[in-house]
């Protein structure tokens, strides 16, 4: 069985994918009733407001608790945690020797997804404590790729993962926003703008995904002295791309002023 302490909505997509996929036997603990109960309802999951109960009845443990509840969590179950138990952590910042130290748990793996999941389509990026076992790596790639893509890295890493993958949705969305407000100003609704800049952008990453890297996608619609390439000049002229590199990598570096705080 699968055992989720915290059932908040990152929590949610994994359960959602879990089922979906395998039909796996769940059992989620948070500290919110009402939680509990919608999740209840909605997923037909084993619920308890007692982390200790999901250690006693799960193989498999996903800390799914805010970064600030972490401390309170690991004291609370670190009795109950024993060589059976694979722990998996997707608390932003926590890092595997913080936890392994809380735990005295070999069997730890961490993994960073991003909000895509929700969508089925996230980008979970899996950090194992050094020496875990082949078949415990595969059980954790197993439950993430449930809720999309997956990739191991080592966790020194997992700055650089934060601010590529983790914030990245918001950065995308942004400009995503920026594009259909343009439209906008250009006498198209807001609605019909939205249209245009979302499947334009999918159909995009569609074709970057089959193969085709960014700079040959630019090429093939960029004409010389044409609409495109007028566009991309001014993007040029106002450092869009410096202020990307800037945005990603100061990301990067709260990433890791935050995750030092432990």
């Amino acid at each position: 069985m699968t055992g989720f302490i915290g059932g908040g909505n990152m929590a949610e997509a994994i359960i959602n994918g879990l089922l979906a996929a395998s039909g796996d036997r769940i059992v989620v603990s948070d500290k919110s009733e009402e939680r509990l109960d919608y999740l209840k309802k909605k997923y037909r999951v084993k619920t308890t407001t007692d982390n200790r109960e999901v250690l006693s009845v799960s193989d498999v443990i996903i800390l799914a608790v805010k970064p600030s509840d972490i401390g309170g969590v690991t004291a609370e179950i670190r009795d109950g945690i024993t060589d059976r138990h694979l722990v998996v952590s997707i608390a932003a910042g926590i890092k595997l020797a913080y936890l392994s130290g809380r735990l005295k748990v070999k069997r730890l793996i961490r993994v960073m997804p991003n909000a895509p999941a929700f969508a089925g389509e996230g980008m979970s990026v899996v950090s194992p404590l050094e020496g875990t076992e082949k078949k415990d790596l595969k059980t954790v790639l197993d439950i993430f790729s449930t809720v999309g893509e997956v990739l191991v890295l080592s966790e020194d890493k997992m700055a650089a993962v934060t601010a590529l993958s983790g914030s990245g949705p918001a950065f995308f969305a942004y400009f995503v926003e920026s594009m259909a407000e343009a439209g906008v100003r250009m006498g198209i609704s807001a609605s019909d703008a939205l249209v245009l800049t979302l499947q334009t952008a999918s159909g995009t990453i569609k074709m970057l995904k089959q193969g085709q890297t960014p700079a040959e996608l630019k090429q093939m619609v960029t004409s010389p002295g044409g609409t495109t390439a007028e566009g991309l000049y001014r993007l040029e002229r106002n450092s869009l791309k410096a202020a990307v590199k800037e945005a990603v990598e100061a990301a990067a570096r709260r990433a890791e002023e935050l995750s030092g705080r432990q």
